[in-house]
């Protein structure tokens, strides 16, 4: 995997952007949501900033074996302020054998990857599009110890950014890192856990203009649950953050949630509270019924999200500029969907409609100067659609996503206009087919509609398909030599405005699978 990108296409509803050179900035949407809306956890543990609703360090998503998407606001499991949903990184089992990868591109990035009994180590030398250079590492490690499971994941980053294609170049570097650790004890129904982490982010940039910053940020938590005829979890979180753009700033969050499920329905409700004076409530209520290989399900859900330190006290530096008088989020919504499987075919259709009130989103104002303000009304709807089919010789999939999220500002130019960077689809296809016994071919599509880059829509990135081609050659003892060309129209795109995508490039894989 070369990035978070890799989900483009792949799971309805979710849309990724990474840009900004070889330390790049990552946002992952779902259902045309903020990316501070999305909830990140490793196995259950959240490792987002109160900072900026986003994790610290830079995770190489190669170290995890799975990943797990709840979409839609409450989501189940979800630890934070999720209202668009939540994405939960899974780590090798426990079996795990020992495996590894190596990956040399065209444009000079170097991958390397191992696993091994429910760890993992990343070893990364990455490339921007405009050239840069970083370095970057992510170790992961895992274990248990009779009704005590734990673990911990470690990232450090450095190198490049580059500026958009409409400014000056920039000579910048950033550091980044990051660590989170876990502590999980059963003892008949009860479960506590603990966690606790650090991070920080340097960022030195010399020309055009001179900026130093620096930012690090501390958390500790802890949660009691206890497995009765319902489920009670009850949490405190602390956050700490120092900074030199927003100064220091300290956080309590306190989180109470109870759910029941009796089978064909679950239910849940939480309240949360803090230190800043902010007390909100959310809930999900669920019916779902399984027939033979047709599962049903459908959702209402109410949920919301809180201003984050960036968003309130971001100083004004000529480039951005916080706001004070930022508004909670209130998201309600609701999904209706069904799933089908058998032995050659399985799909899924689900439609999902969201309203949300003071919509808090980045944007520059009149003079150039992005800061975030509130949409006093929003609406989110579409339809993600899934199937695939599986032979003895080929495995097909395909997904599509239409959503079209609007300003819904009543008695203003801009009712009923589509929202900034939210893609009016998104749609991917792949199949696999074994040529050989020891020989299979791999064709990749993925594609975008076009965003809209303003509040006006007078400004739009244009619609864009890519295609992927991978040989595979299947060795003895779990050998595999991977041949892969990526973007291979070489199709220009943006992946925000300014920031064009990857080219054509070629990628050759070593991997040994351990089996």
């Amino acid at each position: 995997m070369n990035g978070f990108k890799y989900l483009n296409g792949k799971i309805p509803g979710v849309s990724v952007r990474e840009y900004g050179g070889s330390m790049p900035v990552t946002s992952i949407s779902i259902r045309g949501g903020d990316p501070s809306q999305v909830d990140q956890m490793i196995d259950g543990v959240s490792i987002v900033s109160a900072r900026d609703g986003q994790p610290t360090g830079i995770f190489d998503p190669a170290v995890f074996t799975s990943v797990e998407i709840a979409r839609g606001g409450a989501a189940p499991g979800g630890s934070g302020s999720g209202s668009a949903g939540a994405i939960n990184y899974l780590p090798p089992l426990f079996s795990q054998p020992f495996s590894f990868s190596v990956s040399a591109l065209s444009s000079g990035a170097v991958y390397f990857t191992s696993k091994y009994k429910g760890s993992a180590f990343s070893l990364r030398r990455n490339m921007g599009n405009q050239g840069t250079e970083g370095y970057s590492t992510t170790v992961l490690a895992t274990g248990r110890l009779n009704s005590m499971k734990f673990g911990g994941i470690g990232s450090w980053a450095t190198g490049g950014v580059e500026a958009p294609s409409w400014t000056l170049p920039i000579d910048g570097n950033r550091k980044q890192g990051q660590f989170k650790g876990w502590i999980n004890v059963v003892s008949n129904d009860f479960e506590i856990d603990f966690n606790a982490g650090a991070g920080f982010m340097d960022y030195l940039q010399k020309t055009p203009t001179v900026i130093d910053d620096n930012h690090s940020d501390f958390s500790t938590g802890i949660s009691l649950l206890w497995n009765g005829f319902v489920t009670v979890q009850s949490g405190l979180n602390s956050f700490w953050l120092q900074s030199t753009a927003t100064d220091d700033h300290n956080l309590q969050v306190g989180t109470v949630h109870i759910n029941k499920n009796t089978g064909s329905f679950d239910s849940s409700i939480g309240y949360r509270f803090d230190s800043n004076s902010n007390s909100n409530f959310s809930g999900r209520f669920t019916a779902e019924y399984q027939l033979k290989s047709l599962y049903m399900f459908s959702s209402i859900f109410t949920d919301h999200r809180v201003p984050t330190i960036n968003d309130l006290y971001w100083p004004s530096d000529g480039y951005a500029m916080g706001n004070p008088d930022l508004q909670n989020e209130r998201s309600t919504g609701m999904e209706i969907g069904l799933e089908w499987a058998d032995y050659l075919f399985h799909g899924s259709l689900c439609g999902f409609y969201t309203i949300s009130d003071d919509l808090i989103f980045w944007l520059p104002d009149n003079s150039g100067v992005w800061t975030p303000s509130n949409v006093s009304s929003s609406v989110s709807k579409g339809l993600e659609v899934a199937a695939g089919f599986t032979t003895d010789i080929t495995q097909s999939s395909g997904t599509f996503t239409w959503n079209i999220a609007t300003d819904e500002t009543a008695n203003t130019p801009r009712e009923g206009l589509l929202l900034p960077y939210r893609p009016e689809y998104t749609w991917g296809f792949s199949t696999d087919i074994l040529v050989l016994s020891n020989l299979s071919i791999t064709v990749a599509l993925n594609g975008m509609g076009k965003r809209f880059t303003n509040r006006t829509q007078s400004e739009n990135l244009e619609e864009y398909w890519l295609m992927d081609v991978s040989v595979i050659r299947h060795f003895f003892h779990g050998i595999n030599l991977n041949f892969g060309l990526d973007n291979i129209m070489d199709t220009f795109y943006e992946e925000t405005n300014g920031y064009s995508g990857s080219s054509r490039s070629l990628q050759l894989t070593f991997e040994y699978t351990g089996e």
